[in-house]
């Protein structure tokens, strides 16, 4: 049962560890289906339902709202929105998110200088 891992539960030295996450690729093509499927009509209804359910106070409404407006609290993951925008103006996510991660390494590394 705990093959591949020591005692404590951890992968052992020399395993891979599981597929991990779908290559960009894929993403993208499950981004494109899925916009292809659902109309912005749709998503407009859906949406002013959400709202609508929101304010009435339904909490799984707003937090779902939130995650697509401000996303989770302390995430650094991308938006759908974001990888769409970057896709149909013909930018490489793949290169803006090493960008990111490398600025924000930086800014986090001047914030916790000693001074």
């Amino acid at each position: 049962m705990n093959e591949g891992r020591d005692n404590s539960g951890k992968f052992a030295a020399g395993n891979t560890g599981g597929p991990g996450r779908p290559p960009r690729a894929t993403e993208r093509d499950y981004l494109v289906a899925l916009s292809e499927s659902c109309s912005t009509d749709d998503w407009q209804e859906i949406v002013t339902r959400a709202v609508d359910d929101a304010k009435g106070g339904d909490a799984k409404a707003r937090a779902w709202l939130a995650g697509y407006l401000v996303g989770e609290p302390g995430s650094r993951g991308e938006m759908l929105h974001t990888i769409a925008v970057e896709v149909a103006a013909g930018s490489d996510p793949l290169e803006l998110d090493a960008a990111k991660r490398r600025s924000d390494d930086k800014h986090s590394q001047l914030m916790h200088q000693s001074w």
